[in-house]
Formats: C-alpha cells, sequence, structure tokens
C-alpha cells in the first residue's frame, strides 16, 4: 500500500491541489458576483399582453333576393367598390316580359277608366294625395335628422365616437344615461337609412313600404329625444355649467321633441288622407291602382336582379360565374371594407384596466417582432363570452394609422397600455424584502456588507419593477435576490 501511494503520490497531489483552487475559486466567484442594481429613473408602465386577430370593422355576404341566371360580373376579387356599385347581374328576360304585360294592362285599365267620364278627377286626387304623404315622410326625416344633429348633440363631448359621453353628466339617473349614450350610437345608422329610403322618392316608385318603414324610424328617433329632454330636465347648474347653458339645452330638446310629434301627427293625416280615398275610388279606379301595383312590383323585381354593394370596401370572395344557375339566398360574394381592426378575448383576469382609449402595440406574425402599429381600443363587451371554459372579455382595438401590409386574418400581438406613471425611481422587485406589513432592501456597503433599510414603494409594473418612494442616493447598491 506505501509502495501503491508513493508511485502515485505526485498525481495526488495534483488532484488536491486542483480541488483546493477550485474551492477558493468558487468561494471568491460568490463573493464577488453579489449581484446589485442602482434605482433608476424612467416611467413606470402596467400591460396587458394577449394575442389576437384581424378582421374587418364591417363584412357582409351577399345573395340574389330571387332565383336566376348570371349574366355579367362586374367586381372580382380584390378589387375596391363603393357603396352601390353593381356587382353582378341575373338575367332579365322574363321579367322584363312581365313588366311589358304590366304596362299593357294599366293602359288598358286607364282607357277604361277615361270612358267612365269624370273618373280622373280621382286619380288626380290620388295622385296629390301620394306627393302630400311622400313629402311628409321627407319633413319628417329632416325634422328628425335636425332634432338629433342640431338641437340635441351639444349635450355630447363628441356624439360621433362608438361611445358618446354626455358633456355633464347627472347624478343617480345611470339607467337613462346609459340609454341615451347606447341609443346615440345607432341613431346614425337609423338616419342614412331613412335618406336612402327617402333619396329619390316619388309619386311611381312610392309603396307602403316606405311608410310603415319611415314610421318605425321616426318612433326610434322620438323615444331617443324624449329622453334626452328628461335627462336635460335633470341637469344641475354649477360652476362648469351655467342656468342659461341648461336652459338652452331644454329648450332645443323640447323643441327637437315637439317637432317629432308634429312630423307624426302630418303623417298620420297624410296616411289617412290617401287611405280615405283608395277607399272612395269606383272599381275601375281600383283596377287601374292593381294595374299600377304590379307593374311597380315587376320593377322591383327587375331592381332584384342587380346585387349592389351595401358598404364600401373590398372583393373578398366571388363565387359565380356566367352561366350559373343562382338560388334565392345563397351567398355568393362577400364585401369586407378597407378598415381593419384587432379582435382579441381578453380573460377575466387580465381585463382589470382595459378600457375604450389605451394605446397598444401590435406585431403581426407575418412581419416579426420588429415592426410594430400602433392601436387604439376601441370597444370593450360589457358581457362575458365563454371560451374553453374560461369567461373572456371581447375586446376590438382600431389601427392608428393605415397600413396596407395589414391584411384579414393576420395573427396578431398585442400589448396594451393600461397604466403609466412618468418620471419615478425604478427598482426590481427581487430587491425587495418583505416581513409582514414592512418592506426592506439591502444596501451593499463599500466594504462589502449588507444593510437592512426600511423603504416604502408604490405601484408595480408589468416588468417585474417596482416604484421606490423613499429617498435613497442615487449610487445606493442594492442586493438583488438579498435572501
Amino acid at each position: 500500500m506505501l509502495e501503491f501511494i508513493k508511485e502515485r503520490k505526485a498525481i495526488i497531489g495534483i488532484i488536491a491541489l486542483i480541488t483546493i483552487t477550485g474551492v477558493i475559486t468558487i468561494n471568491l466567484k460568490s463573493k464577488d458576483t453579489i449581484e446589485t442594481i442602482s434605482p433608476v429613473t424612467g416611467d413606470l408602465i402596467r400591460t396587458v399582453k394577449i394575442s389576437g386577430k384581424v378582421t374587418p370593422k364591417q363584412s357582409v355576404d351577399l345573395s340574389f333576393e330571387i332565383a336566376g341566371t348570371i349574366t355579367s360580373i362586374h367586381k372580382e376579387v380584390g378589387q375596391t367598390v363603393n357603396r352601390g356599385n353593381l356587382l353582378a347581374k341575373i338575367d332579365t328576360g322574363t321579367i322584363s316580359a312581365e313588366i311589358l304585360k304590366a304596362e299593357a294592362e294599366l293602359t288598358l285599365a286607364q282607357a277604361n277608366l277615361e270612358k267612365l267620364g269624370g273618373a280622373g278627377v280621382y286619380e288626380a286626387q290620388i295622385e296629390n294625395a301620394k306627393r302630400t304623404l311622400i313629402q311628409t315622410i321627407i319633413d319628417a326625416y329632416t325634422a328628425a335628422d335636425d332634432a338629433v344633429h342640431n338641437k340635441t348633440d351639444a349635450i355630447f363631448i363628441d356624439p360621433r365616437v362608438s361611445r358618446p359621453e354626455i358633456v355633464y353628466a347627472f347624478v343617480d339617473h345611470y339607467s337613462l344615461r346609459d340609454s341615451i349614450t347606447k341609443t346615440r350610437t345607432t341613431t346614425d345608422e337609423v338616419l342614412d337609412n331613412w335618406k336612402f329610403l327617402v333619396t329619390g322618392l316619388a309619386a311611381f316608385t312610392y309603396s307602403e313600404t316606405h311608410l310603415v318603414k319611415s314610421k318605425k324610424y321616426l318612433s326610434d328617433i322620438s323615444v331617443y329625444i324624449t329622453n334626452v329632454a328628461q335627462a336635460t330636465n335633470l341637469f344641475k347648474s354649477s360652476s362648469a355649467l351655467s342656468q342659461t347653458d341648461i336652459d338652452t339645452y331644454k329648450g332645443d330638446a323640447l323643441a327637437a321633441r315637439d317637432n317629432l310629434n308634429s312630423s307624426s301627427q302630418n303623417l298620420i293625416t297624410a296616411e289617412d288622407k290617401l287611405r280615405g280615398l283608395l277607399l272612395e275610388v269606383p272599381a275601375q279606379v281600383a283596377r287601374v291602382e292593381s294595374a299600377r301595383a304590379s307593374l311597380l312590383n315587376y320593377r322591383s323585381q327587375l331592381s332584384k336582379t342587380s346585387l349592389v354593394s351595401p358598404i364600401d370596401g373590398i372583393v373578398s370572395r366571388q363565387e359565380v360565374k356566367v352561366g350559373q344557375v343562382v338560388s334565392v339566398g345563397s351567398s355568393v360574394i362577400s364585401i369586407i371594407s378597407a378598415r381593419l381592426e384587432v379582435e382579441a378575448y381578453i380573460p377575466e383576469v387580465l381585463i382589470s384596466g382595459v378600457k375604450v382609449g389605451n394605446i397598444a402595440s401590435v406585431t403581426l406574425d407575418a412581419y416579426g417582432d420588429k415592426e410594430i402599429f400602433e392601436a387604439k381600443v376601441a370597444q370593450v363587451d360589457p358581457a362575458e363570452t365563454i371560451r374553453d371554459g374560461v369567461s373572456t372579455y371581447k375586446t376590438k382595438l382600431t389601427f392608428i394609422h393605415s397600413d396596407d401590409r395589414i391584411r384579414s386574418g393576420m395573427t396578431a400581438n398585442i400589448n396594451i397600455e393600461t397604466f403609466r406613471k412618468n418620471a419615478v425611481r425604478l427598482i426590481p422587485e427581487r430587491a425587495v424584502v418583505r416581513e409582514n406589513d414592512e418592506t426592506f432592501v439591502y444596501l451593499l456597503s463599500e466594504n462589502k456588507n449588507s444593510e437592512k433599510t426600511p423603504v416604502e414603494i408604490g405601484e408595480k409594473d408589468s416588468m417585474g419593477n417596482v416604484e421606490l418612494i423613499s429617498e435613497l442616493p442615487e449610487d445606493s447598491k442594492l442586493i438583488i435576490n438579498p435572501i
């Protein structure tokens, strides 16, 4: 054994030396690599990181209201369209023939009516009653537009945003306030539809549908204006709102309501007059009206042979060919708006702090993390959506700047800024030790000793930093993970 040790004495000595050197090196290294950091001044930011998908702000799937054979296609996939642009047409031969037949029947009925003598007076009266009713409908639309845009929009900060806010909120009437702000977002759509309905309206194009829809639109606007008038009565004068302004708001709202009430009564009067005349005319005049209605019906059918775009946008899908037979209600063309947004579902554990107007940065998988697109939160659903058993809240973000590189369907990585505090002193949360209700940091002194120091901390960001409220020297060295 002694001989064995002697023979290997040199080797054993080398191994021992290496071991001792390693231990010393590790000990020295552990002492020399105490991780420290000094407080820095910066912005404290909290964010919510989620993923989503780029979607068009509007999208529609279009189909023909009548069956037929495609005769022409006017827009292809990728082409830009405006509202009212012709997209495709189906064969009009059969309907055109029916129109010629209806025109002949109307001419015959009118000729027979002329033979009766004096019956033309009835037609003139009916024509005048129709024109009066049409003008009453147009006047009602004008009164409604004036009531919304000129007489009551002044109570909002910006009435055309997705969730308008009333300039002077009133206390303890949340249901009324919410009803007003929610309804205001839909009034422009009602007025647009009504304007589209009455544009070009004349006696020969008028049908009872125009009256029914106009009465519905007028009723919707009247309910909204009535609520606004009620709200103005709840305003209280203050340093920010004078009694003179309140009186102005009240007067305008009451005038708007009175104008709409008058419009409604005028519609009823004009409708009753036309109905009365139609009931009083002799049988032959009724036949003339029936023939005219039949003609209008076929002309209406003719208009349905053209498929037009209801929105401004881009053709995203087109699945028909010339000569193809299409059925009623079968989707053949899709239009998406050129304006895109990001749709995301935020889990309930992250929704706190997310609100309309929050700024966000978006990256798209197609372009990598270095290409950042600015966006802001435009809508947060008030009710949850269950996804994979988890309560989430559907959120939509709009891009601040348009960019042709952004396309519908792209996967988006979203970073929503929910809180910002500028120019505060920040330290890593790993440097903070909590004991009961107190917080401490350990400062590394010049002689390498650690000094336990109580501190006060504030807000926390999303990067693992906390706000340092206590005053510490700028060159203080805080030990990371001191325990």
